[in-house]
């Protein structure tokens, strides 16, 4: 029977390892170390090692040890990367609820074909989603998801994480995700939604999503209570 550890992928294992030298306060172990712990290939253990020090993990120098960046530890909210709102709260100890309001099948208008490049005609899913932590509502999105002719209503499940409906029912696998992060007053109708002051201050999100292909996927605008979460982008500096 299989080890259930290495059923994990190796980008999560190789986090725990991480998590491990950034409490302990020492550097990461070296690639033949980390080839015989967790089980797989130099070529992929190098692999992720590449996209933890992309994310802001790690910073690796030739003829040195691999130091891990602590502070990450204190880190839940980053808007430079993208992962599921309910695993955003989740990483911040809350336990995440998700409400689906509006969602209707729609036809793309004539100015958010222009805008988004996407063809006249097109049917888009429409749909506003608010994610709770605790119970507090801290998120609010509305998503407009292109969906692939011949995709029936029913397989356009907007319970799921918008990414990953586009991914099924719309454009195929998302590439990247271009944001635009502002700050707004909040409006009547966000201040009903999470229970916000109207006119206070929230971090807005409008993003758009683009497949493999180079189309646009779907966009979307999110509303972020700002006494929720510490928002926060990681750079590495120098080389």
């Amino acid at each position: 029977m299989a080890n259930t550890e290495n059923l994990r992928g190796l980008g999560d294992r190789l986090v725990d390892v991480w998590r491990r030298a950034a409490e302990s306060g020492t550097p990461m172990p070296g690639e033949p170390t980390l080839v015989a712990t967790l089980a797989a290939s130099r070529p992929a253990i190098r692999e992720e090692l590449v996209r933890l020090e992309e994310r802001g993990y790690i910073r690796r120098r030739k003829g040195a040890d691999t130091v891990v960046n602590p502070r990450m530890l204190d880190v839940s909210a980053r808007i430079d990367q993208k992962i599921d709102r309910s695993e955003l709260i989740a990483s911040t100890g809350a336990e995440a609820s998700t409400a689906v309001s509006d969602a209707r099948i729609d036809i793309v208008t004539p100015e958010e074909a222009a805008q988004y490049e996407v063809p006249v005609g097109a049917r888009v899913l429409r749909y506003t989603k608010v994610w709770s932590a605790d119970g507090v509502p801290v998120i609010r999105a509305d998503d407009n998801v292109v969906l692939r002719p011949g995709v029936a209503e029913e397989d356009a499940d907007a319970t799921q994480p918008v990414f990953e409906i586009a991914k099924t029912a719309g454009a195929g696998p998302i590439e990247w995700e271009i944001v635009y992060p502002t700050a707004l007053a909040v409006s009547r109708r966000d201040a009903e939604l999470l229970g916000l002051a109207e006119g206070g201050p929230a971090l807005s999100l409008e993003s758009v999503g683009v497949a493999r292909t180079g189309v646009t996927a779907y966009w979307a605008s999110e509303l972020h209570a700002t006494n929720a979460f510490q928002h926060t982008v990681i750079r590495s500096v120098g080389k």
